[in-house]
């Protein structure tokens, strides 16, 4: 939380505010892939671990055993044994993207199966390379993709937004908030000695799909330890830095 300072010109700010689009996607080599179906919630659960450039997917925890869903239409090209994830399911759509499920204990599906969005396919598990049962989930622009997309603008575009409840309605794609103060630094995780994303030259809009608790964060004789997840930059904020008098943002989901 914040109170504008006599110091910075509110006219100023908001002209700049105003001049400044919600920031392109930056983190990670790929493109965001077009529109394509109405998308489902892949499943229920806490982010743990959001897109980055060396994260390439978004991992969602539960207990063990928690049902997975295809986020859409499509066909299944891969069930089954797969390094690091222990087991997989990967699942091509109608509209050229594919999707990825990973580190499952179970899977309902097979190679060549049509399935339905918001289909059962897995259960949620803790297999390969995993600290705890959870879902890691991928979006690919195309089967010779090597390089995720942002899961959480991929699913936005599709009417779903994380983290989100399965059959219903798939939560909100995010809200739009703005950022003030120049040097302000998105970091991989809500720590401040988590490696630097990105960083914002001045008042920036944003869009905003969760918050979480993180280190403590002091400016302008205010502290915060609310951090903010922004798709579109692959890292978190510091609510400190949000333009916004309430230090935990209001209509926000907790990550």
């Amino acid at each position: 939380m914040r109170a504008l300072r006599s110091t910075r010109s509110i006219g100023l700010l908001a002209a700049a505010i105003a001049a400044t689009a919600l920031v392109p996607l930056t983190a990670g080599p790929a493109q965001a892939a077009p529109s394509g179906y109405a998308g489902s919630c892949p499943t229920a659960g806490t982010i743990t671990q959001g897109y980055t450039a060396n994260h390439d997917g978004v991992d969602i925890a539960n207990s063990m055993g928690t049902p997975i869903y295809s986020t859409g239409p499509g066909t299944v090209i891969a069930a089954g044994p797969a390094t690091g994830y222990g087991l997989w399911v990967r699942i091509r759509h109608d509209d050229g993207t594919v999707t990825e499920y990973g580190h499952m204990d179970s899977f309902v599906v097979s190679v060549n199966q049509r399935v339905s969005g918001g289909q059962l396919i897995a259960y949620m598990g803790n297999r390969g390379v995993s600290s705890g049962p959870h879902l890691h989930f991928e979006a690919h622009s195309s089967t010779s993709s090597t390089h995720g997309v942002n899961p959480f603008t991929y699913l936005a575009e599709r009417g779903v937004g994380l983290p989100c409840t399965p059959g219903g309605g798939g939560g909100t794609p995010g809200t739009n908030f703005s950022t003030w103060g120049t040097s302000v630094r998105v970091r991989a995780d809500a720590r401040l000695n988590a490696a630097v994303v990105t960083t914002l030259t001045g008042p920036t809009r944003v869009n905003v799909t969760c918050q979480k608790r993180g280190d403590m964060v002091h400016a302008e004789g205010y502290s915060n330890d609310a951090w903010s997840y922004v798709p579109a930059l692959g890292g978190y904020v510091s609510n400190i830095y949000i333009d916004h008098p309430a230090s935990w943002l209001p209509g926000v989901n907790p990550c």
